[in-house]
């Protein structure tokens, strides 16, 4: 028998099933009910009890729903040794009911909480044009933060190893600076700059691969700040690019 039960958004149990399972006269429990609304007063009574009427063998009679508090305040006088450990599996029943009203709730706002910053996730990827690898790396941190399992999400491996302008131009023995060459990147289309807020008021700007410049590397994240990206180059495209860049010099 379900001893407790939701109802309009309320746990609730009904004089239906208190009669039932205390071995009581129905009426004798409506009547025990309207005793305490009298007591009680108006104020308790509307927020804990709500009457209304079962139809039984033809003829309408009244029943209530009682909240916990009502429910305890019309079995308290109820005292026998078989009446208190129905008292019990119905407290036991309240609290049972409630936890789990109240872990679904925060399961509920856990999800939407999740979904909102799954879509901040694939917002920032699309406008950071970050690689594939900080993607992953940003999905996996926000499911970590929400408790989401993250067996799904790949184990990515990057393709092709990709470093910094700086470490190519020292390889490739280039004599022209990381800043020289990043403003000949602008001025080809392929870098730019893009603005963050910073944390102490304003804005800050770091530098990011346009989708053309992404023939020649991707944008990671930066180590520095998880809001900036840091673009680092392909070294099997180098060459190229090197050309686009003393091409233009020449030019």
């Amino acid at each position: 028998m379900e001893l407790v039960f939701v109802e309009n958004n309320e746990v609730v149990t009904d004089s239906l099933t208190i009669a039932e399972m205390f071995g009581k006269r129905h009426d004798n429990v409506v009547a025990d009910i309207r005793t305490q609304i009298e007591y009680a007063g108006e104020e308790f009574s509307l927020l804990n009890f709500q009457e209304s009427n079962f139809k039984s063998r033809g003829k309408q009679y009244p029943k209530f729903n009682l909240t916990e508090e009502a429910f305890t305040l019309v079995v308290f006088s109820y005292n026998t040794k078989e009446a208190v450990q129905t008292k019990i599996k119905f407290i036991k029943e309240f609290k049972r009911i409630k936890e789990f009203i109240q872990n679904q709730a925060a399961s509920s706002s856990n999800a939407i909480d999740f979904e909102k910053q799954l879509i901040g996730v694939k917002y920032a990827t699309e406008i950071l044009r970050v690689d594939e690898p900080s993607k992953i790396r940003m999905l996996t941190e926000a499911h970590k933060q929400h408790g989401v399992p993250t067996s799904h999400l790949p184990d990515y491996v990057d393709e092709e190893l990709k470093v910094s302008l700086t470490q190519l131009l020292k390889e490739h023995g280039v004599k022209m600076s990381a800043a020289k060459v990043n403003t000949r990147l602008i001025e080809l289309g392929l870098l730019e700059f893009k603005e963050r807020p910073s944390s102490k008021g304003g804005t800050k700007e770091f530098k990011s691969l346009t989708e053309a410049g992404r023939k020649y590397g991707e944008n990671a994240i930066s180590p520095y700040n998880a809001k900036e990206t840091q673009p680092l180059y392909y070294p099997s495209m180098f060459n190229e690019l090197l050309g686009l860049l003393l091409e233009k010099e020449v030019s």
